[in-house]
């Protein structure tokens, strides 16, 4: 076993290692949101890994000399030099031959640390029932920046999840596995990685489900191809102004036009059952940009919808 490259915390050391200083969330492209009170981080049993894969977001070539955004500089060091993959395996998860993987991806002004603590992730994975693992890659660490460094090169996504797996065997952590279902969830800025995702081959294929919080910025053609190819499923939560919103409602419109079902609502734990049982759901939600995702434990909510019983019907 490389002990010496894979570093295996307890949840509650990588989490007290997140209370350094790390910069609050911001929407991108220029409006601050408040930041949340932070939630509970209790993650109960399960295992937090931290990887470093050649694979991994970053370092990347096209960010060697940082980024310059509004009038101040972001430096490589600090912001694009972290290989930090981070994996969850939740209590009681069995692996079999094949593994199902849920990506997370940060916003702007954003870590792995930061959005384990802000958005109680550990936590909300293990209650929602899913029988996956958490994976959280590092990408532009505390910057204004959505780029997604080597994952929006093609195979950049394939090249990942092989690295992934195979660490995770030859670390002797899981036994020799295949990737099966794939669902990917972001935050903020995340939807332009998840978009460069999308579109790819290879473990690309295998995303079956797509959540974004707050996210759409852009790349609204993208998202629209993608839902109307049938791949899988989509839910979108958004904040009820702002630009994600104004561009649900043209997705919505682009989506409709091509005669698939889109299902409407807000933000209510009592309407889950009628409402995210549906392949494509838009919801609308009192809460802030950055609380979002944990103020009603959203991600929780959709990741057990997607395990439940009924659910992702599949209408057009």
């Amino acid at each position: 076993m490389r002990k010496s490259r894979t570093a295996i915390l307890s949840c509650s050391a990588l989490l007290l290692a997140a209370f350094a200083a790390f910069g609050s969330q911001h929407r991108p492209p220029q409006i601050a949101a408040q930041r949340p009170p932070q939630p509970s981080t209790d993650a109960g049993a399960g295992r937090l890994i931290s990887l470093r894969l050649d694979s991994a977001p970053f370092p990347d070539q096209e960010r060697s000399d940082g980024y310059y955004y509004d009038g101040e500089q972001f430096p490589r060091s600090g912001h694009y030099d972290d290989s930090t993959v981070a994996v969850f395996i939740p209590p009681d998860f069995a692996p079999k031959r094949v593994v199902d993987l849920v990506f997370f991806f940060h916003g702007w002004y954003s870590s792995v640390p930061e959005s384990i603590q802000s958005f109680s992730l550990l936590r909300q994975f293990s209650e929602s029932g899913a029988r996956a693992l958490l994976v959280i890659p590092e990408t532009a660490r505390d910057a204004p920046d959505s780029y997604g460094g080597k994952l929006e090169d093609q195979d950049g996504f394939d090249n990942l999840v092989t690295e992934l797996l195979a660490r995770l065997h030859d670390d002797g952590i899981l036994p020799r596995v295949d990737a099966g279902a794939i669902t990917l969830v972001g935050h903020s800025g995340a939807y332009r990685v998840m978009a460069s995702i999308i579109g790819e081959r290879g473990a690309a294929k295998k995303v079956h489900a797509v959540y974004l919080f707050d996210g759409l910025y852009d790349d609204v053609e993208r998202y629209a191809a993608w839902i109307s190819s049938g791949n899988g499923r989509f839910v979108a939560i958004n904040s009820e102004e702002g630009d994600p919103a104004e561009n649900a409602r043209q997705l919505i419109g682009l989506l409709q036009d091509d005669g698939i079902h889109v299902e409407t609502g807000t933000d209510a734990p009592d309407d889950d059952s009628k409402v995210l049982r549906h392949r494509v759901v838009f919801l609308s939600t009192p809460y802030d940009h950055n609380s979002l995702v944990s103020s009603q434990d959203e991600l929780k909510r959709v990741l057990a919808a997607n395990v439940s019983p009924g659910a992702h019907e599949k209408r057009r």
